[in-house]
């Protein structure tokens, strides 16, 4: 177990549980276990997350992904896609190349002897982002990144957007040299390689419904929606941020839909409660038509758009630094690190930065150290 590295110079470069009452929504489901499908059908990849329900006694984070599914998609001029990976977690990714505005497709999942389809579609195709921008109102408040977009067609827009987020960060001080993953021999850290543990980089994508309509706008446009809050301490932006934005046009059902479920998720407390009736979607069990199947398979090509913010930067608030206040010349650990001038010592958490993020950088990342 790591809990502090030697360095020989030192560099300075009822919580969240609050009482709530049970709710159970009008119309549930008697039944348990219930697959619940999320995906869009769209060119190149499509992803597919397959769960569970479970009972409102359970904790919603573990609902048991669904790994031995078969899925495909299908045009309706009877070309199949197969070509399908599991990513585990529930995920699997369908290849599906270009799709046509003439055509329809529908998701097929043959899981434990039964068949489940979604209705056929026609292609969807969202107009462009126009922007990606970030909100702040004052100090100590938090850091909103938000998307702005326009349709020039007749008729309210809807949407749904994903994104995905990678940053930089470094730790508080800097280990010259130290034990690589704890053990090993000692090891200098050079910052011209790898071997380091002061840079590196974080990730994560977008799990919850972002949505938007201009059904109730005098005009089609969509300014500033909010795709996700970052605390001002953050270390995602501490050196370098970057966002990838998926913008989906969807119908009005599918909007109607998720906006549904994710009521349902703000007042049960898990996207994998009991859902009502009118929340099923349009997924349905071929081989028992009785059978709850909840998930709505929209069939769209996104817009995209990717942005690196390094005037996020301008708005971090760093916490206070404590970690010059924690060197010592005696190790945490009580182990003996055979190094000269008699080394120092801090905790790991003033010095490696793998204990909350990865040494992977991206491959499109533009700085130049590793």
């Amino acid at each position: 177990m790591k809990s502090s590295i030697p360095i020989y110079s030192l560099t300075a470069l009822c919580v969240l549980a609050s009482c709530i009452d049970r709710f159970e929504p009008e119309g549930t489901a008697s039944q348990e276990s219930i697959l619940t499908v999320d995906g869009v059908i769209t060119s190149g990849i499509t992803t597919v997350e397959l769960n569970r329900t479970i009972p409102m006694d359970m904790e919603w984070s573990k609902a048991p992904p669904v790994d031995d599914a078969i899925l495909y998609v299908e045009c309706d001029d009877g070309a199949r896609f197969t070509r399908t990976s599991y990513l585990g977690d529930g995920l699997y990714e369908i290849e599906t190349g270009e799709l046509h505005p003439g055509k329809q497709y529908r998701l097929h999942i043959g899981l434990d002897g039964r068949t489940y389809e979604s209705g056929y579609l026609p292609p969807l195709f969202s107009p462009g982002i126009d922007s990606i921008s970030y909100q702040k109102r004052e100090a100590g408040a938090p850091v909103y990144i938000t998307v702005s977009t326009h349709d020039e067609t007749d008729g309210p827009s809807y949407y749904r957007w994903t994104y995905r987020e990678n940053w930089e960060f470094k730790s508080e001080l800097f280990a010259e040299y130290g034990k690589l993953n704890g053990y090993g021999p000692d090891t200098y850290f050079d910052l011209n390689t790898a071997n380091n543990i002061y840079y590196c980089w974080g990730s994560n994508q977008s799990r919850s419904f972002v949505l938007a309509a201009t059904d109730k706008l005098s005009q089609n446009i969509i300014s500033h929606k909010r795709l996700t809050e970052i605390p001002p301490g953050s270390e995602k932006i501490s050196e370098l941020y970057h966002i990838a934005v998926s913008q989906y046009r969807i119908r009005k059902e599918a909007h109607d839909y998720f906006a549904n479920q994710q009521k349902n998720v703000s007042q049960t407390g898990g996207i994998f409660s009991p859902v009502p009736a009118e929340m099923k979607g349009n997924i349905h069990c071929l081989t028992a038509p009785g059978e709850w199947v909840i998930g709505y398979v929209e069939v769209s090509v996104p817009s995209v758009k990717e942005q690196f913010m390094p005037e996020l930067t301008l708005v971090y608030e760093p916490p206070p630094e404590t970690c010059n206040l924690l060197i010592s010349s005696s190790s945490y650990t009580g182990i003996t690190y055979m190094l000269g001038p008699p080394p120092l010592y801090a905790p790991s958490r003033c010095l490696d930065c793998t204990l909350r993020g990865t040494k992977n950088k991206p491959p499109f990342w533009p700085t130049s150290h590793l």
